[in-house]
């Protein structure tokens, strides 16, 4: 069965994995609705709402926004993720931005990480207002200082 075939497109939506095979080599953008594993070499960008998997002698050069990136392989260039794992064969290079990111020992990491927050952020003139304001609460700190 092939990568692209009619079979392999329709179970793609349902938790199912692609593989980019050792030896592969792929340039372009890969929009997927499944976990994807590369064991060959990708040139472009990866966008899913599911896992990317780098294995040992998968490689990648480009853009990455995904649920969760494990890089065991290599990969150079944006990584846009809930979570990112760089294993202990891993080597990342360039900028991320992850929410939970881990670096096991023998895992190579150079260029800038910034910390993303899952929680959205509520305006405060969305926030209701309370029609009688809370009573004071007495506390010995308080009246330390009163």
């Amino acid at each position: 069965m092939g990568l692209l075939s009619k079979q392999n497109r329709e179970s793609n939506g349902n938790g199912s994995q692609t593989v980019i095979a050792e030896g592969t080599f792929i340039e372009g953008q890969l929009k997927l609705t499944c976990h994807i594993q590369i064991d060959g070499q990708v040139k472009g960008n990866i966008e899913t709402d599911k896992s990317v998997t780098i294995s040992t002698s998968g490689s990648i050069e480009g853009a990455i926004r995904c649920d969760s990136l494990i890089v065991n392989g290599r990969f150079v260039g944006k990584v846009y993720s809930k979570s990112l794992q760089i294993l202990e064969h891993g080597y990342l290079e360039g900028e991320v931005s992850a929410t939970e990111f881990t670096i096991e020992k023998g895992g190579v990491f150079l260029g800038s990480s910034k910390n993303i927050k899952t929680e959205e952020v509520v305006p405060l003139d969305s926030v209701k207002k309370r029609d009688k304001p809370l009573p004071a609460k007495s506390s010995k700190a308080a009246e330390k200082y009163a």
